[in-house]
């Protein structure tokens, strides 16, 4: 056979590929809010974040240092990268992983999904980007989607029992996606002349300065009491799969699908997540909780024609 006519089923199986990979990064960040329930139930929640990140900066290190000269950092870069790390992979690991301390794995990736409309709502207001009436509205819909996730019911409610703090959960959730959206605002323009893939390996690594302190106080203050067995699983789950490999194959699969189109595969995460949730952590959804999540994915389909 011609070598001409062999390159188009080539090309298309790389591009099978790396729609398979993109599906299968979801896949893996869908498990991690199930994961993570495990982990906060053998360790505290600083010593939880502290091993996922000085984990996965421990085994992306040496990536990094091979591909550093691909990265063409400058000393005006140096500070920007700090702040990305500080607000992406502390400051937003708190937020996010403190709130699922308190609410469901459900909840979280339901929520998650709304990253996507905080990014945009702060690229219209910080960047000035062009916005359609038709996005606006997708907007206020997926705010709403939010908010039915939040409160579980058409009007404000003060749950008893103890359901506030699923409430309070829920909000810092939300305060992550924020912190998250201000991380990819404000990097925007590092992201684009530099290898998103680099850089964000970067900020992981570059998140040990402040993670490993943490891991050490929290193993000195509780007397050096190390997790079970499944505290560690759950540990290494989050660090390598869901953040080493998940990283890696989402940028790589980026290499031959489009960033809009590549979206689409987010939506795993609060299609999985929440029947992971049940399945697993025997958790309970609410109508008003599955409505919201549709809300949230419609919200984001629409936002995502607006690019």
């Amino acid at each position: 056979m011609p070598i001409s006519s062999r390159l188009p089923s080539s090309a298309s199986s790389r591009h099978t590929l790396s729609w398979l990979i993109l599906i299968g990064a979801n896949i893996l960040w869908a498990t991690s809010y199930v994961a993570a329930k495990y982990a906060l139930a053998a360790m505290p929640l600083p010593l939880m974040l502290a091993l996922r990140m000085c984990l996965s900066g421990i085994v992306l290190l040496p990536f990094l240092i091979a591909r550093w000269d691909s990265l063409h950092l400058t000393w005006r870069d140096l500070p920007q990268l700090a702040l990305l790390s500080l607000i992406g992979f502390v400051v937003n690991k708190m937020l996010e992983f403190g709130g699922l301390s308190l609410t469901t794995a459900s909840d979280v990736a339901l929520l998650i999904t709304g990253e996507s409309i905080f990014t945009s709502a702060l690229s219209w207001i910080v960047l000035r980007e062009h916005v359609s009436l038709r996005a606006l509205g997708a907007l206020g819909l997926g705010f709403f989607g939010v908010y039915l996730i939040v409160e579980r019911s058409l009007l404000p409610n003060l749950p008893a029992n103890g359901g506030i703090w699923r409430i309070v959960g829920d909000l810092l959730v939300v305060s992550a996606l924020l912190v998250e959206a201000l991380y990819t605002v404000r990097g925007k323009a590092l992201l684009t002349r530099h290898s998103p893939l680099l850089i964000t390996t970067a900020s992981i690594v570059g998140s040990m300065i402040f993670w490993l302190p943490v891991a050490g106080w929290e193993f000195f203050s509780t007397g050096w009491r190390m997790p079970d067995i499944a505290g560690w699983f759950s540990v290494l789950w989050l660090a390598i799969p869901c953040t080493c490999i998940a990283y890696l194959a989402w940028f790589q699969g980026l290499t031959k699908v489009k960033a809009s189109a590549a979206a689409s595969t987010l939506f795993i995460q609060p299609l999985l997540g929440p029947l992971l949730g049940v399945l697993l952590l025997h958790e309970e959804l609410t109508p008003y909780t599955i409505f919201g999540g549709m809300l949230i994915i419609v919200s984001v389909y629409f936002i995502s024609k607006q690019e």
